[in-house]
Order: structure tokens, then C-alpha cells, then sequence
């Protein structure tokens, strides 16, 4: 399973049943890098299924290709110093102003120094802990590099471009296209090893690795195939997978992006994108049902870069969710009676409250837990069950919100319960709909002299917070348009598509532009922006590595 604490970053569903065929790359699955700026990737993995959920021995295919001297290994890009000797790209900057005085950081000890200005003319040095490494006079509009030495070798580890050199009181230059290469490469040889795979081909072009063992993944599974890169998880009664990239080392803010997709921009027909679960990793996706309920769809009319009034649709279609436990069928509330109805909103999993109520996060869905006394199970939102009491077979269960007990029930399975024989049961009135905010079915008691625990099954509980959403309602660039029964919104007014659209709270549609024999591509993506203080959310580099350039580059590459 991921560390605890790790963030998710999804990608696209597809099917490992027998004869499948499928290539994985940074357009639609993360963690492999990809520009944002000009739709540049280097890896791909080919997978191919003999049977349901099965890969021979050489049928998994990690490829990384070389293309100006520049390569992406295992979602970091490189720079190839020679064959099967890269050079991790550790900063990169599209533009940057640098002031006499005010020193560019370059990470790991390396800074850039401008030392003074004559004419046309800069005085650049290149410091690490601040002794000079070099230094270079370079002229406005020069290329400039610096050199280390590796091994006995010089390689280039910084290069750009000094773009303007302003000659004043307090000299400025701006600087183009500055890239930064680790001074620690990585050597790959023929017959490396990486997890479950080998690398079996380095040459001026690629750099092939292949699956040394055979994969199996069954049903329910959480298996790595790449290790640090590339996770499946199996749904539960069927032979799909999403893949996921768990992100290491701590930062607060990310960003997590979607399956891209170019159009036509110069033809004289209406082009349009649509993205699912299946496509986008952060709409919410129940691999347990193998179930999807989101959808974000744009349209675009001919010759124009603005969305018309309904272009921009978000769309959530919601389903019928049974209880698990058993008992929880004879609830008695409407809404909540025999089943709830679940829904996705913003990537995460709600249910309704009723047609005009809103709707609540579902906060935990658990098949089994066991619980030792005085063990305090965090339910989220401030809540905690404990054991307080163990009696023979009785237990007594307490639910608290914020360190404040708020029910406490004592339950004898399949002699006394709040529910049935064996559930415990806690509800709240939200919005006149009376909520089973959370239940458990107590399956036994274990009291002993070296054991003591309760044994809980299909424990579920509900957010009681909701989420009000009435047509009207204005969320970002669109207007809830119908609440019930399902969720639909669309853009009332005309949208701008020529830049990044905030669709609404975390969720974002980006584009970059590319011109090919004449025609205008246009190539679209969804992402999330993400703030989020957790443990795991970066690839690691090393332990005294710090990277500088910004999040949006280190995760997607800008």
C-alpha cells in the first residue's frame, strides 16, 4: 500500500483482461515528465496482457528516447553527457532577472554572481559554497555554459542565454533559458536492475529497460510496477487498473494533471475535449465498483478562442450506492434508506442529502478494522472511535468530535445494538435529513489475558458538513445549472480559452499551442492545483539535494 500520507496522483483506467495492448506515457498517466509549454515528453511503457492481469517475462517496456542531447528517466529529465551517463536537470528557468548584489541560487551550494557590467557586456560567476568556479565575460545575446569536472571529464552544468545586459546605477541583466545539470550523473550499464525490470538496450537514441520477472496482478491488488514511478491498483471484480504515481519529500502545493488533448485549431469546424476519470486522475473513481460518476467537457466554435455561453460543462452523474452492512437496510430515512446515493464532486466522493439539501463528503468506507482498547481511530473532520470498555462480549464504543465524546453506545453482538443485532449507530439531523453520520457493525468481542479488541466491519461514515449546491450558484467561471438528480453546471457567460481557465475551486484547464505544416494545434489539459502540508509529495533526488526550480516544472515540467 502507499505510505501513509502520500498523495495520489492518478491516471487514465484501462483494461488488463487477456490480449490487451495498452502504451502509457506523460500524456495520459503521471509521474513521467511532460512540458507544459510545449507538449515534449521522452518515456513510455508498453504493457501487453497474455492473460487477466498477467505480463511474460520481457512484455513490460520502459523506453526513454534522446532527442537533442536531452532524455527523461524514471519522470526526471536529463541531460545525456553520453551514452548511458545523464546529468539530472535540477533548475530550469524560462526567464530570469539578475541584480548586481542579489545572487541566483542554483541549489545544492551553486549560485550564478553577476560581477559587473561594461557596455554590452556582463561579468558572470559561477560560485559553488561560494568559491568561484569560474568566471565569464559574455555579450548581450550570447549563449553562455559553465564546466565541471566528472571523472576526469568536463561536462557543461550550467547553460542559457544572456538576453539583455541594462547598464545603470544598479546593473540588471535578464537571462533566458537557464538550465542547471546535477554534478553527480547517473550511469546506467546494460543489465542494471530497477525493481522487477532490467535495463537491456543503451544507445544514442533510447534507453530501453524490460520486465526480468513476470508481472501478476489480481483482483484488489496495489502492485508497483516502476518502482518510484509507476503503481497499479486493481478494482475489486473486475480487470482494470489506474495508475498512480506517491510523490516523496515535503512541499505544500501541487499540481496534478490530466490526459492531453490537441485540436485543430485551423480547420473551419467546432472542436471540443471531454475528460472522465478514465482520462483525468482527479475525478473521483471508485476502483472497489469500478465506477465513475464526473465529466468536464469543452467546446469551442470555429476561428474563435472563446468559449460560448454552455461550452464549459462540468457534469456529475450519480448512483446507487447498497449499504454493506446488512442492517443498515431497514434505516428507515428516505434518503438514506436501504442505500445512499453517491456522487463525485471536485475529485472526491459525496452523497446526496436530498433534491434541495446538498450533498456530504463520504469521509470513510471500510470493509474491516480491529480495534484495541484505548485505541483511538482517527474518522477525519475531527472525529475518533475508542474503546472505552470491554466486558466479556459487550463493548463500549464512543464516538468524539474534537476530544469531546458526543455518543457512546454499549453493544453485545447479536444480543443488543442501536441498530439490528450488531450495529452501532450515530445520526445527526443536517438539513432536515436525518444522516447515519457514522456506523459499524461489530462482528465480535475479543477479551483475553494477551489479546483485547474489538473486530468491526463495514464501517461508514458521512461528513456533517454539507455541501450546499442550488441552482443559481456560481462556482468559479460556471453557474449550477441542475442540482437534482444529478449535478450539472455550465458557464453562463463567454470564456476566454486563450490562457488557463479556472474552472472552478481547485480545478483548472491549461493549454499550450503548436504549429505543424501550416495548421494551428491547440492541445488542452485539466489539472488540480493542490496546497497541502503532508509527509510524501516529490520524487526524492538525493539526501542533500534540494531542488529550486518551481513545483510546476519539478511535477509536469514546464
Amino acid at each position: 500500500m502507499p505510505a501513509e500520507g502520500a498523495i495520489e496522483q492518478r491516471g487514465q483506467i484501462i483494461s488488463i483482461a487477456a490480449g490487451d495492448h495498452h502504451v502509457l506515457n506523460a500524456e495520459n498517466c503521471p509521474g513521467f515528465y511532460y512540458s507544459t509549454s510545449s507538449g515534449t515528453y521522452y518515456e513510455s511503457l508498453e504493457l501487453t496482457f497474455s492473460e487477466d492481469g498477467f505480463i511474460e517475462t520481457g512484455d513490460a517496456i520502459y523506453t526513454s528516447g534522446i532527442s537533442y542531447g536531452s532524455t527523461a528517466f524514471f519522470g526526471k529529465k536529463y541531460k545525456v553527457l553520453e551514452d548511458g551517463l545523464l546529468s539530472e536537470s535540477m533548475v530550469s528557468y524560462g526567464s530570469r532577472d539578475l541584480q548586481k548584489g542579489n545572487d541566483f541560487d542554483l541549489g545544492n551550494g551553486y549560485k550564478l554572481v553577476l560581477q559587473g557590467i561594461n557596455g554590452d557586456y556582463a561579468l558572470l560567476e559561477f560560485q559553488k559554497n561560494s568559491v568561484p568556479v569560474t568566471t565569464e565575460s559574455v555579450e548581450q545575446g550570447s549563449k553562455f555554459s559553465f564546466k565541471t569536472r566528472i571523472d576526469g571529464t568536463e561536462y557543461v552544468i550550467l547553460e542559457g542565454t544572456l538576453d539583455k545586459v541594462l547598464d545603470s546605477k544598479d546593473p540588471v541583466v535578464r537571462l533566458k533559458s537557464v538550465n542547471r545539470y546535477s554534478d553527480t550523473p547517473l550511469k546506467l550499464e546494460v543489465g542494471d536492475e530497477f525493481g522487477k525490470f532490467e535495463v537491456t538496450a543503451i544507445t544514442s537514441k533510447e534507453i530501453e529497460l524490460k520486465n526480468s520477472v513476470p508481472i501478476r496482478l489480481q483482483l484488489g491488488d496495489y502492485s508497483t510496477i516502476l518502482d518510484n514511478l509507476i503503481d497499479f491498483q486493481v478494482a475489486d471484480n473486475v480487470y482494470r487498473v489506474c495508475s498512480y504515481n506517491m510523490t516523496e519529500d515535503t512541499i505544500k502545493s501541487y499540481k496534478v494533471r490530466g490526459t492531453s488533448m490537441a485540436v485543430n485549431r485551423s480547420d473551419s469546424s467546432p472542436d471540443s475535449c471531454s475528460w472522465t476519470a478514465d482520462s483525468f486522475g482527479m475525478l473521483f473513481y471508485d476502483p472497489e465498483y469500478d465506477l465513475s460518476t464526473e465529466n468536464l467537457s469543452l467546446s469551442l466554435d470555429a476561428g474563435s478562442d472563446w468559449i460560448p455561453e454552455g461550452g464549459l460543462v462540468y457534469e456529475s452523474l450519480p448512483f446507487n450506492m447498497t449499504y454493506k452492512n446488512p442492517e443498515m437496510g431497514d434505516y428507515g430515512e428516505d434518503w438514506f434508506n436501504e442505500g445512499y446515493s453517491v456522487l463525485g464532486w471536485d475529485g472526491e466522493e459525496y452523497a446526496y442529502l436530498g433534491s434541495d439539501r446538498g450533498i456530504v463528503n463520504i469521509l470513510l468506507d471500510e470493509d474491516e478494522k480491529l480495534l484495541y482498547p484505548d485505541e483511538e481511530y482517527d474518522l477525519k473532520e475531527g472525529y475518533t472511535l475508542k474503546v472505552t470498555d470491554l466486558d466479556s462480549d459487550n463493548a463500549c464504543l464512543t464516538v468524539s468530535r474534537n476530544n469531546l465524546p458526543v455518543y457512546s453506545s454499549i453493544i453485545s453482538p447479536g444480543k443488543s445494538a442501536d441498530l439490528g443485532t450488531h450495529t452501532l449507530l450515530y445520526k445527526e439531523k443536517l438539513n432536515g435529513v436525518e444522516v447515519p453520520i457514522f456506523s459499524a457493525y461489530v462482528d465480535s468481542v475479543i477479551e483475553g489475558e494477551e489479546l483485547s479488541a474489538v473486530s468491526l466491519k463495514y464501517l461508514l461514515h458521512f461528513s456533517d458538513s454539507p455541501l450546499e449546491m442550488s441552482c443559481g450558484d456560481e462556482v468559479g467561471e460556471l453557474t449550477v445549472v441542475e442540482a437534482y438528480p444529478k449535478l450539472r453546471l455550465e458557464n453562463k457567460h463567454e470564456v476566454w480559452a486563450g490562457s488557463d481557465i479556472n474552472v472552478f475551486e481547485e480545478l483548472w484547464i491549461g493549454r499550450f499551442e503548436k504549429t505543424s505544416s501550416g495548421n494551428l494545434y491547440v492541445t488542452f489539459y485539466p489539472y488540480m492545483n493542490k496546497v497541502e502540508n503532508v509527509g510524501s509529495i516529490l520524487p526524492s533526488t538525493t539526501s542533500v539535494s534540494v531542488p529550486v526550480m518551481s513545483l510546476e516544472e519539478y511535477l509536469i515540467g514546464i
